[in-house]
Formats: C-alpha cells, sequence, structure tokens
C-alpha cells in the first residue's frame, strides 16, 4: 500500500509539472492607466491654487484627448489645481474623482490591481507623476517634470507585458525666458 501511494504521488508531480501554465490575471485584463501632471496653476501666492485660464483650458484639452477613452476610475492629489484638471472628465465617465495622497507610495499598486482590466486617470504633480511612472515600468528614466512642463501625458498599459508611450496633449508648454 505504502509503495503504491508513493507511485501515485510520484505520477502527479509529473503530470502536475505537464500542465499549461495558468494565465495571470494581467495576462486576461490588461490594465492602462493614463497618468498627468496638473494644468497651470494660478500665481495667488497660495499653497493651494486653482487652475488659471490656460489650465483650464488644458483640463478641456485633456478631456477631448480622452474623449474615447471610457475610465474605469480617476484620481487626484487633494489639491484644487489636480482635481480641477481631471474634474470634467471624471463627470463625463459618470465618476466620482477619488483623492489620493501624494506620499502613499502603495496607493497606485492597489488600484491597479483592484482596477483590473480598467482604464485609470491619475493627476499628479511635477514631482510625483513621473515617479509613478517609473514605479509602473519598473525602470528609474523619468526625471521630475520642470516648473513649465505640463502638456505631458504619460500611458502605461500593464497586461502580459508593461508598455508605455509618452505623448503631448493641448498647446505645447512654454518654457519661460
Amino acid at each position: 500500500m505504502k509503495r503504491f501511494l508513493v507511485l501515485f504521488l510520484a505520477i502527479g508531480f509529473v503530470f502536475a509539472g505537464c500542465q499549461a501554465p495558468v494565465k495571470t490575471v494581467a495576462e486576461i485584463e490588461p490594465t492602462t492607466i493614463v497618468l498627468v501632471r496638473h494644468a497651470e496653476k494660478a500665481d495667488d501666492g497660495t499653497k493651494d491654487p486653482s487652475l488659471d485660464s490656460l489650465g483650464m483650458q488644458r483640463a478641456v484639452a485633456l478631456m477631448q484627448t480622452l474623449a474615447d477613452v471610457q475610465l474605469t476610475g480617476v484620481y487626484s492629489t487633494p489639491y484644487k489645481r489636480t482635481n480641477e484638471t481631471v474634474e470634467a472628465i471624471a463627470r463625463e465617465n459618470n465618476l466620482a474623482v477619488t483623492a489620493y495622497d501624494p506620499g502613499n507610495k502603495e496607493f497606485l499598486s492597489v488600484e491597479v490591481n483592484k482596477n483590473r482590466g480598467g482604464n485609470l486617470l491619475v493627476s499628479g504633480h511635477s514631482n510625483t507623476v513621473p515617479a509613478m511612472v517609473n514605479q509602473l515600468i519598473d525602470s528609474g528614466q523619468f526625471e521630475n517634470l520642470e516648473d513649465w512642463q505640463y502638456d505631458f501625458l504619460y500611458i502605461v498599459n500593464i497586461g502580459q507585458d508593461t508598455t508605455f508611450q509618452v505623448l503631448h496633449y493641448g498647446a505645447p508648454s512654454v518654457r519661460p525666458n
């Protein structure tokens, strides 16, 4: 009886090793994350300014750029400028803007895992957006954006492979003299 059990287990291990690999959730349901820095902000002397007129135009340009994308989640740091950048597109997708703490390094991986197969939009800052892209693509290639750079649009696709694109949207950012 003992011999039979050992033989049975040995055969089971051989057949278990021959099974096709199980696909991961990411392979079945790719997830797209679009990341943007907030649009141009007003210079009102406060730590939490709203968008200026150029920023409002850029927020409209973002909505137009992503018009054909059905978003499943929209995220913003708890500042007026980041929220105002994405609130119109969130409304168009019948979504609320979910606030996140820019210091929370786990936020993005948690939300990506909760929203597999979805399309997420994340609004952040000149230092947080490149850091989040680096985290998603497991790289260190993106540096902080300059204070005048507002037109970058990062698209990261997480599936069987992780791919990314860096695009520009709206009017080109203008470097000050």
